[in-house]
């Protein structure tokens, strides 16, 4: 088996170029081609492939399509490595540029793909499941605090810690491939049914507040479940500072039906910060849940930020 693991941090590409610069065999995981999930097979015609994207964020209805790691659990079952196979041995360059719950479970998957086949497993399987209910709600699906979730606060701790100290968004690529290991080896206690709990944590402060939206700091795994339960339906979060005045925003709402048009505030955020938006650069997301651009992040201060949404 040949399963290789390429951390590019805040790369992106489009579909047509990942294909031309990347070798055959390699699967494209959760943003870094900026398109919806797309396959393509070789062919007796094709000089290189097979290649695949499988993505939840671009261009989709996120409440109607599976996460990346629900995607990947659901073709292994379906055949992908007959595919993705070089004289009978499979074969997959797995190419990432963030290191989340739901990138580090889809490279899992697919290092592991022998063991996800028929659903043998009933630990995977409820990983899979919970993970993609959490992921493609952004947060706001209500399991409560159960024992999955506190579990899955543990097999996800490396990463969280991260994200919350403010170090994953400068972080290279060593360190987070460091955090895929670790998250990796969690998993691996986890399904062998040896891995442990932790307290779910849910803080996070208000810096400003509307009756539509909150501005917020997130400071815990499940702070998006305590914002909904206290009845934050739409929130802009401050994720990161960034030297040179960069900041790290990501904007969700509760579900599709809360009035808080996030396509229509990353067009406007595209315009007004079109000095440093490109192709693979920008404003951009789902209809649930957007984020400030991956590479550099925004320069919209938070002043600025929190009077371009309440303006709407």
């Amino acid at each position: 088996m040949e399963i290789n693991l390429i951390v590019e941090p805040r790369k992106t590409y489009s579909w047509s170029v990942f294909k031309k610069r990347k070798p055959s065999y390699s699967i494209a995981l959760d943003g870094i081609v900026l398109s919806p999930t797309r396959r393509a097979p070789k062919t007796p015609y094709a000089k290189k492939g097979p290649f695949a994207n499988y993505d939840h964020h671009s261009g989709v209805d996120r409440a109607a399509t599976l996460s990346t790691s629900a995607q990947v659990h659901l073709e292994i079952n379906m055949g992908l490595f007959n595919a993705f196979s070089e004289d009978g041995i499979p074969k997959a360059n797995i190419y990432v540029n963030d290191c989340d719950e739901d990138t580090c479970l889809a490279y899992w998957l697919l290092k592991n793909h022998e063991r996800v086949n028929n659903h043998a497993e009933p630990l995977i399987n409820q990983l899979v499941y919970c993970e993609d209910k959490l992921d493609v709600t952004a947060g706001a699906y209500p399991f409560g605090n159960i024992e999955m979730r506190r579990r899955m606060a543990w097999i996800f701790e490396p990463y969280n810690n991260a994200r919350f100290n403010q170090t994953l968004h400068i972080m290279d690529a060593f360190g987070m491939k460091a955090i895929m290991e670790a998250v990796e080896k969690r998993i691996d206690e986890h399904v062998m049914g040896k891995g442990n709990e932790l307290e779910l944590k849910g803080q996070y402060e208000i810096i400003e507040k509307s009756d539509l939206v909150t501005f917020v700091i997130e400071s815990g795994p499940a702070s998006r479940m305590q914002m909904y339960n206290d009845g934050i339906d739409a929130f802009v979060a401050l994720v990161a500072q960034k030297p040179d005045n960069y900041n790290v925003y990501v904007m969700g709402r509760r579900s599709v039906w809360t009035p808080f048009d996030l396509m229509k505030f990353a067009r406007r955020f595209n315009k007004l910060e079109k000095r440093i938006i490109t192709k693979n650069n920008q404003w951009g997301g789902s209809n649930t849940i957007i984020g400030s651009p991956r590479r550099t992040g925004s320069l919209i201060s938070i002043p600025e930020m929190w009077e371009l949404v309440v303006e709407g």
